[in-house]
């Protein structure tokens, strides 16, 4: 939290003085967090070469985590996800890619060397291949698996190229752009209103005509209706050959603006059950016993033994083991926003709506989910395991202490051995605390625009309403025939 309130404030060398300093991001397991934030922070400071470096080690060290045999994984079932070595959500990984490249092509308008050109196109395939590489294991599941942003950033990016191969390219990521909005990007609240039922019949839709799909599953909200009139846009203008028009005087601008940080990572209180446990009636009669839902001791009789034994067995089916898993507390949801430009005398220019690219907010709370529903089996289970040893404890020294038989030994043992189980249960809740560990410095939002603009210097200034307004401060725009990009952040 500490890291995310300097972020917020803009005090970047504060927050990184604060991960030289802090001991959790010193520790050999958290190298790789470490990293993606030490990245982001040189990132938003301008320091795009230092920046790279850091997500250059990152990316290296994530694909190295990732090749961790089967064997050792499942070593690691038995222990807490928070013993464990951060790997970071396929998210975070995909969005390496991204900074790599934006740092790139933003050294390459500052020093004008074609290197960093190349870097930037060569980090876009390097994300379409990390992507490529995750789908198959995806297959049939909402959960992310595909980047819209990869798409039309990349597009941008094959531009700027500027050869008659890369145009080809570009227009190409823009025609795919619309299948990922279809097919991925429905299953996000920002973009759809049916985004509950698209997720929930996921796997079934594959096999229905598109057309069914987009009537009963899909309901598009402006931020999409937005989008897919700026993908239209631009696959018309690569589709018709080059002419030299009026708009020639003009530089093409592609504004990059990532907005807000990231929704928090909280821990979320579970429950997994014990029915496993009624089983053993001798194991159920004893925790009855101890939950005291048995019959009195006085109307002990093999009758009511049985009927104790009965309720036993429905108690524990309905008592759970208390557990946390992870979960994305997406509170923000986006808002339309219209970029206005105004020269520096005050002058208006141009008002323009600004599409909604990647709702980072939505990507990581379905991420967070999809992974803790598929931890809730492993964990609970970990989990019901211990509390199965620590009945089994209880039990043994309720039987050492002389428990079953009549009289105060019965009492006295019962006592002991509720007071070590619920030590015991204490210790358990204490070690399996949810891992909330994430790349807490990303935005919450990415959006992108196409502007065309004389050259000249220009104020920048984003709306949400009649009365909201945000500075974005100023840019320079210089006479060029591909596009110049532009990245603010904004917190």
């Amino acid at each position: 939290m500490e890291l995310k309130n300097f972020f917020a404030a803009g005090a970047y060398d504060q927050g990184l003085q604060y991960i030289e300093k802090s001991k959790f991001y010193q520790d050999k397991n958290e190298r790789l967090l470490t990293l993606m934030e030490k990245g982001m922070l040189l990132h938003a400071k301008g320091e795009w070469e230092q920046s790279s470096l850091a997500l250059d080690e990152a990316r290296t060290l994530s694909a190295q985590l990732y090749t961790v045999s089967v064997s050792k994984k499942a070593e690691k079932a038995l222990l807490n996800d928070n013993f464990d070595v951060f790997y970071g959500e396929i998210y975070e990984r995909s969005l390496l890619h991204f900074y790599l490249s934006l740092n790139a092509i933003l050294n390459y308008q500052k020093t004008g060397k074609r290197d960093d050109l190349f870097k930037a196109r060569a980090e876009v395939l390097a994300w379409d291949s990390f992507l490529n590489s995750i789908k198959e294991d995806r297959l049939g599941s909402s959960v992310y698996k595909n980047d819209l942003l990869l798409k039309l950033y990349g597009a941008k990016i094959h531009e700027m190229m500027a050869t008659r191969e890369d145009r080809q390219i570009a227009l190409q990521l823009y025609k795919d752009a619309g299948d990922v909005i279809f097919k991925n990007y429905n299953t996000y609240p920002s973009f759809n209103l049916n985004y509950k039922e698209f997720k929930k019949y996921f796997s079934k839709l594959a096999g229905l005509p598109a057309t069914e799909v987009k009537k009963k599953y899909v309901a598009a909200t402006d931020h999409q209706k937005l989008l897919q009139s700026y993908i239209e846009q631009n696959i018309a203008r690569l589709s018709k050959p080059a002419k030299k028009t009026l708009l020639d005087l003009r530089t093409p601008v592609t504004l990059i603006l990532e907005k807000g940080i990231i929704a928090e990572k909280v821990a979320d209180k579970n429950f997994y059950g014990l029915d496993f446990l009624a089983k053993e009636p001798i194991v159920a009669l004893f925790v009855a016993d101890v939950l005291g839902l048995l019959p009195t001791p006085n109307s002990y009789n093999p009758g009511g033994a049985f009927l104790g034994i009965g309720v036993a067995s429905v108690a524990l089916k309905s008592v759970g083991v208390g557990f946390e898993l992870p979960k994305i507390l997406n509170v923000s949801a986006p808002k339309q926003q219209t970029l206005v430009i105004t020269t520096p005398e005050g002058k208006e220019v141009l008002t323009k709506d600004i599409p909604l690219i990647n709702p980072l907010g939505d990507i990581a709370e379905e991420a967070v989910f999809e992974g803790s529903a598929w931890t809730y089996t492993r964990v609970g289970f970990r989990l019901a395991a211990k509390h199965a040893s620590a009945i089994a404890a209880s039990f043994a020294t309720y039987k050492a202490l002389g428990g079953g038989n009549k009289g105060q030994n019965d009492f006295l043992a019962k006592n002991a051995a509720l007071i070590q189980y619920i030590g015991a249960a204490k210790m358990i809740e204490e070690s399996e605390k949810a891992d909330t560990r994430n790349w807490s410095t990303l935005p919450n939002e990415i959006r992108l625009i196409d502007l065309d603009l004389l050259p000249g210097n220009y104020h920048l200034e984003i709306t949400f309403g009649p009365t909201e307004k945000i500075s974005l401060g100023e840019i320079t725009v210089t006479a060029a025939d591909v596009p110049l990009l532009f990245n603010v952040r904004k917190n």
